[in-house]
């Protein structure tokens, strides 16, 4: 019994003193999704211990950091606040992925010229399909031609070409007439892969008759304030 007092009084002493040694920092990774994390007091570049990610207080991820690395089971949630995703990044697993939401509209592209008894299985952005695409988001500043676009005028989708190893290959960004099939009026804008970050650029493949396969997906989104698009 005094040994196991001791070993608690020592855990206790340890977790107050890590505790010391670190610090809460919040920030704005979208203007409506907060993250509230932890940074080492002597190096407040490092991210160490619990991450959480809200949107307008809605619970959107937590996981926790390690040295800045990502560690052990995160969990994400959709726009609604319902599960959509769990990952764990030490063992490199999906544990699990919510069923596709028709209402996201959400599309998929792969060469289906095996036109009967095929099987297919989507590829899967590691955080899940509303948080995982938000660095994406970040990067899209409107030029000033487009700028101040109707939603109801005008149709916005990211369009992401994932290679069959699971790595993004292409990304664009489509502005549409909302009154017309996609034609060469479009304005198509390709972004520089150089400004996202090496772990954005990885997904779970799309698989075609259990082979992996190049596919492109398709995700609508709105034009929001003047020069930003959000989900």
């Amino acid at each position: 019994m005094k040994y196991i007092i001791i070993l608690l009084l020592t855990l206790s002493a340890s977790l107050n003193s890590f505790a010391q040694d670190i610090a809460e920092r919040t920030r704005r990774l979208t203007p409506e999704v907060t993250e509230k994390y932890h940074v080492l007091k002597s190096n407040d570049t490092i991210m160490q211990g619990q991450y959480t990610a809200y949107l307008n207080k809605k619970l959107l991820a937590v996981g926790n950091y390690d040295q800045n690395k990502k560690i052990g089971t995160w969990t994400f949630f959709d726009k609604h606040n319902q599960p959509s995703q769990r990952y764990n990044y030490t063992t490199k697993t999906l544990l699990f992925e919510a069923p596709e939401n028709s209402a996201d509209g959400v599309r998929y592209i792969v060469d289906d010229s095996l036109k009967t008894d095929y099987t297919f299985s989507r590829p899967a952005r590691i955080g899940g399909r509303y948080y995982g695409y938000l660095n994406y988001v970040n990067l899209i500043r409107l030029p000033e031609e487009l700028r101040n676009l109707s939603n109801e005028s005008y149709k916005t989708t990211i369009e992401l070409l994932v290679s069959p190893g699971g790595r993004l290959a292409e990304f664009k960004f489509r502005v549409h007439s909302a009154y017309s099939a996609l034609d060469v009026n479009d304005v198509v804008l390709s972004l520089n892969l150089k400004l996202i970050k090496d772990e954005d650029k990885i997904f779970i493949p799309a698989k075609l008759n259990g082979n992996p396969v190049s596919i492109r997906i398709i995700i609508p989104c709105q034009f929001y304030k003047s020069d930003m698009v959000r989900l």
